[in-house]
Order: structure tokens, then sequence, then C-alpha cells
């Protein structure tokens, strides 16, 4: 699931050029290159050494908010889940204290904690933060742009496996209307939208309504093949 994928280095774009020093610049590039070639016993070494250059620092820091965030990045690779979630949690704290509690950057730090919990099946937890994401988003975006596809399915996929089937159903269906107004109604993207939105209604135990939806799919492939009309 592509929400899922943890952004490394995502508030560096933050910190004053002027404030940033040589070692925790190499350091964190260090451990970001380890981290990508996937040493992640490197990774967290370069880490640690980066968050150790930053100790004079007494000011919350975009650096350090950096490098925490590619640590609990880095500890959840090595499967050491509680170490993760502190890095993460830190990391969010500090970023909320930054830029503010409706910062999209916020939205980056609530997306990793709470594919954490979704990678430990505590759906209970990773959903009202995706949520709050989710939130944050729309304020920035509005309730209507592209990019918001992605949260939507993620939160409807956190609803269904908690069997929360209306909730789903309302983000699978707002996810697909987005993307007809963004893309037209046969647009080949919402192939995908659809067939996630018809595996849904079978779990749900809604067969015909799936068999419905799955007959849309054909017929957005049908006019995809279609002959264009000459000019």
């Amino acid at each position: 699931m592509s929400a899922l994928i943890l952004v490394l280095g995502v508030f560096l774009a933050s910190v004053p050029a002027q404030a940033e020093t040589e070692t925790w610049k190499t350091l964190n590039t260090a451990g970001m290159l380890a981290y990508k070639e996937r040493d992640f016993v490197l990774a967290k070494e370069m880490f640690h050494r980066a968050l150790n250059a930053l100790e004079g620092s007494t000011d919350p820091d975009s650096r350090t908010a950096t490098t925490l965030n590619n640590l609990g990045a880095t500890h959840e690779a090595l499967d050491e889940y509680e170490q993760a979630e502190l890095r993460y949690r830190h990391a969010l704290t500090m970023i909320e204290t930054i830029q503010g509690v409706e910062h999209p950057d916020v939205a980056v730090g609530l997306n990793n904690l709470a594919s954490l919990y979704f990678s430990q099946q505590a759906f209970e937890k990773a959903e009202p933060l995706w949520q709050r994401g989710l939130s944050i988003s729309e304020k920035f975006l509005g309730d209507a742009h592209p990019h918001l596809i992605q949260p939507l399915l993620t939160l409807g996929l956190v609803t269904q496996v908690q069997k929360k089937f209306d909730r789903a159903e309302s983000y699978y269906l707002r996810a697909i209307a987005i993307g007809k107004r963004a893309l037209g109604a046969n647009h080949p993207s919402l192939i995908s939208l659809y067939e996630r939105y018809a595996s849904f209604l079978r779990q749900a135990g809604r067969d015909e309504d799936a068999l419905a939806v799955d007959r849309q799919v054909e017929d957005i492939r049908d006019a995809n093949q279609r002959p264009s009309p000459p000019e």
C-alpha cells in the first residue's frame, strides 16, 4: 500500500540554511543512503551520530525532527517497534512545536506513526491518526484535490479491516468521486479504484453490488479500447 511508504528527510526543507552544520548534513545523508541500500544497521548508526551532532542545540530544531523521523523509519525496518514509536512520536511533537499543529509536515509525521501501528495490526490506533492527517490535507488542498485519493483509500482499508463497513464505503466512494471529477468518468486510472471498491463489497457480503462495479470496470476498459473518432 503506497500510502504506507515512509518518507525520509521530509522535514529537511524547513531548516534555515545558516543553521545547518556540515557534520549533521554529512551524517544524515550517509544514513539516508544506507537506508536506501537496506543497510539498516549502518543507517541507524549514522542517524544516531547525526543526532549526537545536534546535542548543543537547545531550541526545537527541524534537523532534530528530521533525524528522529529517519531513526524511527530505521527502527521500524529492523522490527524494533517500540523504539520506532518513540522516535516517531518525538519527531511529531517537535514538528508540531516548530511548524504548528496543522502544518502539512504534521500530516507526514502522522502517516508514519499510523503506518507503524497498521503494520502491527493496531488498527484502532492508526485510524484516528490518518483521519487527522486527512483533515490537515483538506485544509490546505480543499476537499476535492486528487492528492486526497490515497489517504481516503488508506482510511477505507483501515476501517474495512475493522468491519466498519459504512465508514469504509464512504471513503471508497469519495475517492472514486474525486478521481472521476479530476480525470473523467472513463479514465483507466479509475479501474484500480473501482476494483478496490468491488473487493470491499465482496468482503462486506454484497456480491451483487460488487458485480455491478465489475461491469463499470469493463465499461471503462471497453471505452479505452475503442478507437478514437477521426477529427
